[in-house]
């Protein structure tokens, strides 16, 4: 995508955007509304010739003033279109070279309805849509939609503030896996450019090759291109359950075309004739069976702006992520679903000249309340998504909204400060974002007390049934539990380092052979090794009690071996911070800090 800072918007429309407009042929004029005084703005005005050629275009000011620029000297006239209405044409005129000439319109008045419309059945392919009579009004509303949004991606004067998506879904493209968003913000055409249509008609509209998988979507300009016109076959359609409310203008590839093409449907609202959105999918994709039964596709959504001037603020494109597996029967390498990989983005604002002219919608939400254990709204807890970047803090009384989610369904979690020195994460919940809902999904969390924690602080972890036996007979009960933190010397948590639990009690003067005083102290020196998380916190279950334990801070996860649970590894471990302690049996939840001071 391109980058241009247009500060000279005023300027270039005086000039009509061409530079060599002081030169060329200008025809200049206003649009009005019946009484001949109301200025109309936002509408699109196209030069066009006898046979209804479109020359140039322009969208009105608010004013109701219009330029356009012939290239050449010939007869003209200007179409004043509008969504929802009949379109207006001028009368004929000269222009010769170096003219300017002065075209006022009023505008019509009569509105286009698109209520009545039936969908059609399967016919013949019917190439360009003007062919026939229904389709023919949808398209009409669905062009002058798309010539606008072509017409601002031309132009390019917005600054966006965008937010890019990368999500992976389950197979049934329900359950969201993981996501990670990106921020942007800049001058550009468009947020949303696809290749040229001569491009994807020549080539497809997706590359698949052993090395890579890309995708394209048309955008304004591939929809209104002759090269699309003229290869795909369109028809009036509807679709309760996909589009409630809504015509669509469907259209697929024409017969014989066997590169990577797509089919899909334009949306239109028939009570404002207003353009919603684009739902295509591939066809022709040289993918295995199991692959091709995810239904590759995607959505591009239209947005009209304040000005009359259209945008694409939404769009999503939706491909297989594979897996290789071995089959069981024949033995050979297959591809398999392994899940559904979205790409897209999100127009969250657009800045003009006049300031900010779109604050997007917040999209899907989940909002509610975190509770401590007294039901007192409970500040500072981050609840968060698994496996996406999208959290929020709770505010004073506890509350929380996680906005800019697809549907989806959602396991949603949180933490708090008082939580992480017991290493305590609860139960996550699940929570479905239903599509076309104005109001957010509702979840509450209950904030755990300490004892409750306590108790559950290694539910996830089984008890050991045999007592820990020293070398000389005595057995200690294994109800022990260990948790604290490992900081720096500036007291900064360390992720990642490894605590050391030996057990330190043995007496080699009550063995009855003295050959075995080795293997006594092995066996005395046995334990285990516990990883700090991303905070430096640690937890260690299941420790024998009413016995002295040396807790040590022996180095990272990536220096320990993974193996090294048995006791010659880790008593060769050089201690880098350590202490002696006792888990006493009548009270066996015990904290211990390691500060690891620099070198």
């Amino acid at each position: 995508m391109s980058t241009l800072h247009n500060v000279m918007f005023s300027l270039l429309f005086l000039m009509g955007f061409n530079p060599s407009a002081g030169t060329a042929q200008v025809v200049r004029g206003r649009l009005l509304d019946t009484d001949r005084s109301t200025a109309i703005g936002g509408a699109m005005m196209s030069l066009v010739d006898d046979r209804d050629r479109q020359l140039d275009r322009n969208l009105t000011r608010e004013s109701g003033l219009y330029q356009l620029v012939a290239a050449a000297e010939g007869r003209y006239r200007v179409r004043a279109d509008r969504i929802g209405y009949a379109t207006t044409y001028s009368d004929y005129f000269e222009i010769a070279v170096g003219d300017t000439v002065l075209v006022d319109l009023v505008a019509r008045v009569e509105a286009i309805s698109l209520a009545g419309i039936e969908a059609e059945g399967e016919r013949r392919c019917r190439v360009r849509p003007e062919e026939g009579l229904a389709v023919t009004r949808v398209w009409d509303e669905a062009r002058k939609a798309l010539e606008a949004a072509a017409w601002t991606q031309e132009r390019g004067y917005y600054r966006y503030e965008m937010m890019g998506i990368e999500r992976q879904m389950d197979r049934e493209n329900r359950r969201v896996v993981s996501e990670d968003r990106s921020y942007g913000a800049g001058y550009r055409q468009t947020p949303y450019v696809s290749l040229p249509a001569e491009q994807l008609m020549r080539e497809g509209f997706a590359r698949l090759t052993p090395a890579e998988s890309i995708y394209w979507a048309p955008d304004a300009a591939v929809l209104l291109s002759d090269e699309f016109l003229d290869t795909h076959c369109f028809r009036v359609r509807r679709d309760g359950n996909r589009a409630p409310g809504l015509i669509g203008l469907a259209f697929r590839p024409v017969p014989g075309r066997n590169l990577p093409e797509i089919s899909g449907t334009l949306w239109i609202d028939p009570a404002t004739s207003e353009l919603e959105r684009l739902d295509f999918f591939y066809e022709n994709l040289n993918l295995p069976d199991a692959l091709r039964a995810a239904a590759a596709g995607g959505t591009v959504e239209f947005q009209a702006l304040p000005n009359g001037t259209w945008i694409v603020d939404s769009w999503r494109i939706r491909v297989p992520r594979a897996r290789v597996t071995t089959n069981p029967f024949t033995r050979q390498a297959e591809s398999v679903l392994d899940g559904i990989s979205v790409h897209g983005g999100d127009v969250l604002r657009v800045h003009g000249n006049e300031g900010t002219v779109l604050q997007a919608d917040p999209g899907g939400r989940i909002a509610g309340v975190v509770f401590d254990s007294l039901r007192v709204g409970l500040a500072g807890a981050r609840v968060y998504i698994e496996g996406l970047a999208s959290e929020a803090v709770t505010s004073t009384d506890g509350r929380f909204e996680l906005v800019h989610l697809q549907p989806g369904v959602y396991s949603v979690n949180f933490s708090h400060p008082y939580l992480e020195p017991y290493s305590y994460t609860p139960q996550p919940f699940e929570v479905e974002v239903v599509e076309g809902t104005t109001t957010p999904a509702q979840i509450n969390f209950v904030a755990p007390t300490i004892t409750r924690i306590a108790n559950s602080l290694c539910h996830d972890e089984e008890q050991p049934d045999e007592r820990t036996t020293t070398a000389h007979g005595d057995s200690f009960a294994n109800d022990g539990i260990l948790m604290g933190q490992v900081t720096d010397s500036a007291g900064a948590g360390l992720p990642g380092a490894m605590v050391r639990v030996l057990l330190r009690s043995f007496d080699i003067s009550r063995l009855t052979e003295p050959s075995l005083a080795g293997a006594a102290i092995r066996v005395a020196y046995g334990g285990a090794v516990f990883p700090t998380d991303h905070n430096g916190y640690y937890r260690a279950c299941w420790l024998p009690v009413d016995i002295d334990l040396r807790i040590s801070m022996v180095g990272f996860d990536a220096d320990i071996e993974p193996d090294a649970s048995s006791g010659e590894p880790l008593w060769d471990l050089a201690e880098l911070q350590g202490a002696t302690l006792v888990i006493p049996s009548e009270a066996p939840v015990r904290t211990l800090d390691l500060r690891v001071e620099s070198n």
